[in-house]
Formats: structure tokens, C-alpha cells, sequence
């Protein structure tokens, strides 16, 4: 099995990183993050798994509470929208085109201004 730390800035482990049958990055998140330079490292105890959404996760050691973002990459979304049920695959394509509508909108009120 492929997986690498997911670490906060300074170094914490907040989880593992594990890369599925198809190269698409998740993150197994644990309940704490784990301190190596402590005298008496946590027990590795994971909460969440495979995690493959967008989310900030607060690096709880003491002294730190960086916060870092996972954020699904591009080919797991891409993996994700295929597996859709036709059905539900269109109500997803409604919502995008909704969403750039109103983008459209926001930008040509923006130029009137």
C-alpha cells in the first residue's frame, strides 16, 4: 500500500495519505495529531477515513493549532462525478451550470458599476 504523512507546518502528523487503485490521493486522518519530537508520542487512533472532500483540519498539539486544508485533487473529483448515477449525474450538472450563471451575473454587474 502507497502512503505518506500529511503533516501540519511544523512537522505534526496529521494523518496518512493513501493513494488508491487509481493513483487518487486520500487522507486517513487521525483523531489526534501526533507529535514525534514529544518525550511520549499519542497513539496512532484514526477518526476518519479515506477522506476525499475539502476540509480544515486543526492540528491539535499544544503550542501549534495550525490549520491545513485537504482539498479533493482533480482526478479524485473527476473519479467521483464518473461514478454518478445518470440521474444524479444531471442533478450535479444543473447545480454546476447554476453556479456559472451566477457567476456570469456577478461579473457583468460588477462591469455596470
Amino acid at each position: 500500500m502507497n502512503l505518506k504523512q500529511w503533516q501540519c507546518k511544523n512537522g505534526h502528523i496529521l494523518g496518512m495519505i493513501q493513494f488508491n487503485g487509481n493513483g487518487s490521493p486520500q487522507l486517513m486522518l487521525y483523531r489526534h495529531a501526533i507529535d514525534m519530537e514529544a518525550e511520549k508520542p499519542a497513539e496512532v487512533e484514526l477518526m476518519i477515513g479515506p477522506l476525499i472532500g475539502k476540509m480544515p483540519v486543526l492540528c491539535d498539539v499544544p503550542s501549534c493549532g495550525e490549520v491545513k486544508l485537504w482539498d479533493i485533487s482533480d482526478q479524485a473529483l473527476a473519479e467521483l462525478i464518473v461514478s454518478l448515477r445518470p440521474e444524479r449525474l444531471e442533478r450535479v450538472q444543473a447545480y454546476v451550470m447554476k453556479g456559472r450563471v451566477r457567476r456570469v451575473q456577478r461579473k457583468a454587474n460588477a462591469a455596470k458599476l
